[in-house]
């Protein structure tokens, strides 16, 4: 690539050529200078695109081509809409209903459906669940029939983000069949895509080959759920409903209680920029385990932990049964934290407890009707998480320029950020800490470790049962850290001779 002082140097070398110019150019005169100078850049500029251009296939450094690229795949940027806890006070005499599909709004404005009816009677508290989600209904007519008819799907007016698409006509409801995976002629489906543009469509089949196809003046009714993404609330946050539909309802006074389900905005463009290069991540198929693991972890990405796993492994680590046969293990925690969860101590010697179905919790019965979309063959058994903190102990010795507590804090820092209970290997169920990585990482991280000649030792306690054990969650947290810091007077070689302790 040629830079601007590439064509700045080659410009000072032609205009030896033309004496008056030249006088003038080594005098500076800016009538001369600044065009010359402007060409330079331009043509800077111009050269540095077609570097980018040469290398844009395989680099996908433009925003626009990570889009493109994105739409040539099929990946659909959408949102995850927020699921709530509200409480309903009736400060009047009679029994009010509020039924399920209700619109409510909270006190920023947001629009909410709610999603479970409640009856509250006189002087009582209720409950209801509601997703935070506007429902939209569009009308649209079929211009002209055509193989593969393609009806494009509206942005939001507020600028939230799509979340659902639902497509109906006289006849009644399309069924979604996401690539025309298993379908045939005749079958009323439709597929969603999405060009370099993010314009979303609803995509419908040809006649006598695949799906239908809509006829000339079809009504398509296109149902269409926005979303806000990741939102926060305050406990005690009031709700309204839009529209009033009884005077009884004016007694009703609706408060945000608690969030079940953490809304998420759609995927970042440098995200999409990865996500792409994997077809295995973003396909939808769940035919082996880890398709399994990655199918639940997609639609549910704000689960704390989550592990899954099949009959191989489930017998690896409790033996042979005929109860596991053609099952699907899982153990979870959602981001509200109500699944039961064990502790790793000597007297539940982490035993596992499976859950019954009647106890699941709602994010638990979601995943089951995932998995069952994906594969309705498997039976889905649910177990407790168990806790299991890595017991690690960290003697260190600096300088005495450092604070002791300072070096504490900022080793146990680093720790927490690379094992810690957040982090991805820990949520999947798969933290294995190595002595090798824990000594880089605390010389990386710590500045005081690489001073003179400071020391560091690390050990890590022996795990009790080292067999397979899918459901545990292995994590460092401060308690399960014993670190202890010591200062000397370290030699450092300096100008001047060795100056101890600094």
């Amino acid at each position: 690539m040629y830079t601007k002082a590439d064509f700045q140097k080659v410009i000072a070398d032609s205009v030896e050529r033309y004496p008056t110019v030249a006088a003038r150019y080594k005098a500076g005169d800016p009538a001369i200078i600044q065009h010359m100078d402007a060409m330079a850049t331009m043509l800077a500029m111009v050269s540095q695109q077609i570097e980018v251009a040469q290398t844009e296939v395989f680099e996908k450094t433009r925003d626009s081509t990570v889009l493109a690229d994105a739409a040539m795949r099929g990946i659909i940027r959408k949102g995850t809409a927020a699921r709530a806890k509200l409480a309903i006070v009736n400060s009047g005499v009679e029994a009010v209903t509020v039924e399920s599909g209700r619109s409510v709004l909270d006190a920023r404005g947001r629009h909410w459906v709610i999603e479970t009816a409640a009856t509250v009677a006189g002087g009582e508290t209720g409950y209801c669940t509601a997703v935070q989600c506007d429902v939209v209904t569009v009308e649209h007519t079929v211009a002209d029939s055509e193989p593969f008819y393609a009806a494009k799907i509206p942005e939001s007016e507020d600028g939230s983000y799509l979340c659902a698409v639902g497509v109906a006509d006289g006849e009644g409801e399309y069924k979604y069949r996401e690539r025309y995976v298993n379908a045939v002629a005749g079958e009323r489906i439709f597929h969603l895509e999405v060009d370099d543009r993010q314009n979303v469509y609803a995509r419908f089949g040809r006649e006598g080959v695949i799906g239908t196809q809509p006829t000339q003046g079809t009504v398509l009714t296109l149902t269409i759920t926005y979303t806000q993404g990741a939102i926060e609330n305050d406990y005690g946050e009031p709700f309204a409903f839009q529209y009033t539909q009884s005077a009884l309802e004016g007694n009703l006074a609706l408060s945000f209680e608690e969030l079940l389900e953490v809304g998420q905005d759609p995927i970042s463009i440098a995200q999409l920029r990865d996500l792409a290069k994997y077809p295995s991540v973003y396909q939808t198929g769940a035919v082996f385990l880890g398709e399994f693991d990655f199918l639940v972890r997609r639609n549910y990405p704000s689960l704390k932990f989550l592990s899954v796993w099949n009959e191989t492994i489930e017998e690896q680590a409790r033996g042979a049964s005929l109860d596991n046969i053609n099952c699907i293990f899982v153990a979870c925690l959602s981001a509200t934290g109500e699944e039961r969860v064990l502790i790793d101590t000597a007297e539940n010697d982490r035993v596992p407890e499976e859950i019954e179905e009647a106890e699941w919790t709602d994010t638990q019965k979601a995943i089951a009707r995932t998995i069952a979309v994906a594969d309705d063959s498997y039976r889905v058994r649910f177990y407790t998480p168990v806790r299991s903190p890595i017991k690690i102990t960290i003697r260190a010795t600096v300088s005495t320029s450092f604070v002791a507590s300072d070096v504490k804090e900022k080793i146990i820092e680093v720790m927490l950020a690379n094992f810690g209970e957040e982090t991805a290997a820990a949520q999947h169920g798969y933290m294995n800490p190595l002595y090798r990585k824990i000594y880089e990482l605390l010389r990386q991280g710590v500045t005081a470790l690489t001073s003179g000649d400071a020391d560091l030792t690390v050990a890590i306690a022996e795990d009790l049962n080292p067999a397979v054990r899918p459901e545990l969650w292995r994590y460092v947290d401060r308690d399960s850290l014993d670190v202890e810091v010591k200062t000397a007077n370290i030699v450092m070689p300096t100008w001047g001779g060795a100056a101890r302790g600094w």
